[in-house]
């Protein structure tokens, strides 16, 4: 995950906050590897999360107290967390090996099915 990523992600084509999302993107893969113990890098699970909490922390820049909305971190963060927190990496590598050379082929239009 670099700058111009997350700065495609939320769609910024100004660098006035460069700096800040730098320090936010550090910032949450750091959230990450606390919350599951481990870099998870190339994962795509791990670069959206990442993405998610770069996004909730730049609209979200202000303090809040317990109790309050707008600044508790998003449901699917906490689920895709948990995810990558009980997944092996090299399971799901194999795994995505496995489905990439069974995927059903491409052209499953009516004609080709017709035809049998």
């Amino acid at each position: 995950m670099n700058l111009v990523d997350m700065k495609n992600y939320l769609r910024l084509d100004h660098s006035e906050d460069d700096e800040m999302l730098s320090q936010f993107i550090a910032a949450a893969k750091s959230y990450i590897v606390n919350a599951i113990g481990r870099f998870v890098d190339g994962n795509s699970q791990f670069e959206i999360v990442v993405k998610m909490l770069v996004q909730h922390w730049y609209e979200n820049r202000g303090m809040y107290e317990s109790g309050t909305t707008g600044s508790s971190i998003p449901f699917t963060v906490e689920n895709l967390l948990t995810q990558l927190r009980y997944t092996d990496d090299e399971v799901q590598e194999d795994e995505e090996k496995e489905d990439q050379r069974s995927a059903a082929p491409s052209d499953l239009s009516k004609e080709n099915q017709d035809s049998r």
